[in-house]
């Protein structure tokens, strides 16, 4: 992620901390202020996130394949 657009995601963070307090959600400006200091761990999380749930899909999307393989050994 550059920093063009890591500066966009993180004005958009601010924008909806702004819009949660006029709207009176304290409590959710917080968690917005932690989510744009630690931006570049959040997008190490997600993308690990991502990949390992790209995984198991891979892994587990072809189950046919293991039949195939064991049946080819007799």
């Amino acid at each position: 992620m550059n920093e063009q657009t890591k500066s966009l995601i993180r004005h958009l963070i601010v924008s909806l901390g702004v819009l949660a307090g006029f709207l009176g959600i304290g409590a959710l400006t917080g968690f917005l202020d932690l989510l744009s200091q630690n931006l570049d761990n959040v997008w190490a999380a997600i993308a690990t996130l991502v990949g390992f749930v790209g995984a198991l899909i891979g892994f587990f999307k072809n189950p046919e394949r293991f039949k195939k393989k064991l049946d080819s050994g007799k």
